[in-house]
């Protein structure tokens, strides 16, 4: 079982570390090195109130871990974006992240949003089953490599 809480400030430092790993930025579009502390505590501080972070816990009998992050965007527009990843990559494929980007989605239903969106890189081919499994349909092309997908809630 798996549940999302809101990220705090103590959080910084393990999704640092998740995100440094060449596994996981692999999937994003622009980080392309192990990050430096002051650019992520940057990005952290200069995050807007358009932008929810959540943790996803997994729960192993009475044992609780965070394993990986969702993220809501844009919560302001017609469409709020779902970005996410599972750190702790041994959980890779446990469909860990499919539930957390349910949990997400009914989440950002509370705010009487129609759509939802993300963008994926052409090559992810993991995200993009998980994101069609979800009902999402590709849109289009986002920026170079990377193709749109939405949503109706």
């Amino acid at each position: 079982m798996i549940f999302i809480r809101d990220a705090t400030l103590a959080d910084r430092v393990l999704v640092m570390a998740w995100r440094s790993n060449p596994l996981v930025y692999a999937g994003f579009y622009q980080q392309k090195t192990p990050l430096k502390w002051e650019e992520h505590k940057n990005w952290w501080a200069g995050r807007n109130q358009d932008w929810r972070e959540f943790i996803i816990v997994l729960v192993e009998g009475t044992e609780m871990r965070d394993v990986g992050v969702v993220t809501i965007s844009q919560l302001d527009h017609w469409s709020p974006e779902v970005g996410y990843f599972i750190g702790e990559v041994s959980l890779w494929g446990k469909g860990i992240g499919r539930e957390a980007v349910s949990l997400a989605l009914d989440w950002i239903k509370r705010y009487n949003k129609e759509y939802c969106h993300t963008t994926i890189l052409d090559n992810n081919l993991r995200s993009i089953g998980l994101i069609k499994s979800l009902g999402f349909k590709k849109l289009g092309e986002a920026r170079e490599g990377e193709s749109w997908y939405q949503r109706k809630l």
